[in-house]
């Protein structure tokens, strides 16, 4: 613990921010300690080990699990008098525990309702369906049988995911019946891979038809006790079938002017009765006219898409998200009609195989501003089926660039990527 009774911290509360620490995330710590008058306290399971030095102090609890991080927070308390006057939470598995925190201390958070409908892939596209809110045909399944069941109400192809996670863990798409059994072997043993972690339980998966589409899209919606407004539109690239994983993310997107997909993501967040903070919808379109909603998340944009926000348009969104946490926010923004440039983000990715030399490539001169590799020698490279597949990221900003080069940026963001993947990692194939 630092000192927390000096200067700045000479009150009796502090702001705890869950899932702030992983990467490219820590933007939203930058925002809490400028914009937060007091202690900025994170969570982790062990201090020890994984202690982040931005914050002011961090409680020894599991950020995925509610008593525990509801316990560590009380033993604060008993220990310096110290209570929390928000909980901002920015990773989606944190949601629950920001919700238990803030109704034991009596704070604004995520209504239970919401968290309910949010957290859940089915409550939500139930949601959706009720609200008139284009989304894929779906049906639950926990079983092989059941899948093979269930699967005839619906139209092939299909995609099987889990309930309950994202980053494409598990998404798999089946073209016909013969390609059943393979997929829900991928899509389970994908869930019970990271079950331990965040407390998953077997038997929670869903099945939906395949939507056809030309690009996929994300929206930001900041959600304030009634209010809602469209921060940013980010285009995602994808990779091909069957798993879909996202290679890199794009600010502006194409598709930043379309009202319509601006109000269907007003709506979607309404449905979901998402009521606080930022939320990340993300929309398959096919042209730019058929749009149909593929989840929200009751939580900011992942991969770097705030700070490509910040980037591209100069300001921070997680201000806003603490803010609407705080209860602070005076009126909601629209998204800028001005642009510092455009931004984005592509993913390293080493062939499969034993990584057995990371090279020291030097930095040159060119659009790529950051480079961050996550892998280290020794590492197994795994084939790209969702977001533990990432060996790493770069990112690239070019100044002053208008919104009709943006996709020529995500291009050569992703010709980039490619060629630094190639540079850095020496793999020895399994």
């Amino acid at each position: 613990m630092f000192n927390l009774r000096g200067a700045r911290a000479n009150r009796d509360h502090y702001l705890l921010l869950l899932g702030a620490d992983p990467l490219l995330r820590e933007r939203a710590v930058v925002s809490a300690l400028r914009t937060y008058p007091g202690p900025v306290f994170g969570m982790v399971e062990s201090t020890v080990v994984n202690a982040n030095r931005m914050f002011d102090h961090v409680l020894p609890a599991n950020p995925y699990n509610a008593k525990e991080a509801l316990a560590a927070v009380e033993a604060i308390e008993r220990e310096t008098g110290l209570t929390p006057d928000a909980v901002v939470p920015v990773l989606e598995l944190n949601l629950h525990v920001a919700v238990a925190i803030a109704t034991r201390y009596g704070l604004p958070t995520l209504a239970e309702e919401s968290l309910a409908l949010a957290r859940d892939k089915h409550t939500m596209k139930a949601a959706f369906e009720q609200a008139g809110i284009p989304c894929a045909r779906h049906r639950l399944f926990g079983s092989l049988d059941e899948l093979q069941e269930v699967v005839k109400e619906l139209t092939f192809p299909v995609v099987l995911k889990p309930r309950d996670f994202a980053g494409s863990v598990g998404v798999v798409k089946v073209d016909g019946p013969d390609g059943l059994a393979a997929a829900f072997d991928h899509c389970r043993a994908s869930l019970l891979e990271i079950a331990p972690t965040y407390d998953f339980a077997d038997g929670r998966y869903q099945v939906e038809e395949y939507i056809t589409s030309t690009h996929e899209v994300s929206v930001e919606v900041i959600n304030y006790e009634g209010q809602r407004a469209v921060l940013a539109v980010t285009d995602k690239a994808k990779g091909g079938a069957p798993y879909f994983t996202e290679t890199g993310q794009l600010v502006p997107s194409r598709e930043t002017g379309n009202a319509a997909l601006r109000e269907l993501a007003l709506r979607a967040c309404e449905a979901l009765l998402i009521d606080r903070g930022i939320a990340h919808v993300e929309v398959l379109l096919n042209g730019s006219e058929e749009m149909k909603v593929v989840e929200v998340a009751a939580r900011p944009g992942g991969d770097g898409i705030m700070d490509l926000i910040d980037r591209v348009y100069g300001f921070n969104p997680y201000d806003l998200h603490i803010a609407a946490y705080r209860r602070t926010i005076d009126r909601l923004p629209e998204i800028p009609a001005e642009l510092q440039g455009v931004g984005a983000i592509g993913f390293l990715k080493a062939p499969a195989g034993a990584i057995t030399a990371i090279a020291d490539v030097p930095a040159q001169d060119g659009p790529e501003i950051a480079r961050y590799v996550t892998s280290k020698v020794g590492d197994t490279s795994r084939a790209a089926t969702s977001y533990l597949g990432r060996n790493g990221v770069i990112e690239v900003f070019e100044p002053g660039a208008a919104q009709e080069a943006a996709e020529a940026v995500q291009q050569r963001t992703t010709e980039l990527a490619a060629r630094r993947s190639t540079e850095l990692f020496t793999v020895t194939e399994n």
